[in-house]
This record gives C-alpha cells, structure tokens and sequence, in this order.
C-alpha cells in the first residue's frame, strides 16, 4: 500500500536519492528540481510516496483557480526505478486522487500532463479516467472531474 507522507528532516535524505531511470529522465523533473518548486510556490503540495516504509517516489501537486473551478494540477508523479513495474505507479496515481478529493476547498477538477513521447504514463492516465489530448505547453494536458 502506499502512503503519502511530507517531507521532513527524517526523510530528506532517502527521498532526495529517488530517481527515474536514464531513459525517463526526460519525462520527469529530478526530485531537487520538486522540492525548490515546492518551496517556492507557495500552494505547492508535495508529498513523497512509501511503499513498506521505504520511500518509492514522490508527487507534486499545484493547486490553483480557473474561471469559477478549482483545479489540482498533478506536476510530478514518479516511482523510483528500482520499483517500477510493480504496479506501484498506479497506486501512487489512485492514491494522490483520493488526497486530491480531500482537500479544501474541493477542487472541481484535477488536471495531469506529460510530454506526447511518454506513452507509458499516457496510458496510465487514461486508464485511470483522464481525458483530453490537447497540447499545452508542449504537453499532452489531460482532465476527469475531481471525486470520481
């Protein structure tokens, strides 16, 4: 199961060793990269992600106003490379949802994107009720509504 917990001085340094392999390295932003975003936008919520009591990956979320919607942007979602293909991806994705339809006030909807080459998170996103196909920013911006 994996828990979400903050960062603190007793997990810092093991969460500061999270890491994609080579190949990703160009899907997902390195976790110093997250924390200096997390310090510096003040709605930043970022959460590192335990698997077993050992920390897995990390997750970054943005929370912000759209017209009259409140919106989450999911920025960063990543499993270590050592514990990929363990499914565990899936569960950090399903687990930061439910944090997400926790927090105040309600966000309306949630919002995920990627670079169009990342067809493995693609289809993890879709997967999991995200839709849309619409290039943002040079990223495939995918939306579902919040609670489901």
């Amino acid at each position: 199961m994996i828990e979400l917990h903050p960062i603190t001085p007793e997990n810092h340094a093991a969460a500061r060793k999270l890491a994609v392999a080579p190949e990703q390295r160009n899907f997902v932003a390195t976790i110093d990269k997250s924390l200096a975003d997390a310090y510096v936008y003040k709605d930043a919520l970022f959460r590192i992600a335990f698997h077993n009591d050992q920390p897995v990956g990390y997750v970054l979320v943005f929370p912000f106003d759209k017209g009259e919607k409140r919106v989450v942007n999911i920025v960063r979602l990543m499993i270590d490379a050592q514990f990929q293909g363990q499914g565990l991806g899936r569960a950090l994705l399903n687990k930061t949802l439910a944090w997400i339809d926790s927090l105040t006030p309600t966000p309306d909807e949630v919002r995920i994107s990627t670079l169009p080459a990342n067809v493995r998170a693609l289809t993890l996103y879709r997967s999991a009720g995200f839709e849309g196909s619409a290039l943002e920013d040079g990223e495939v911006a995918l939306y579902r509504v919040a609670g489901r």
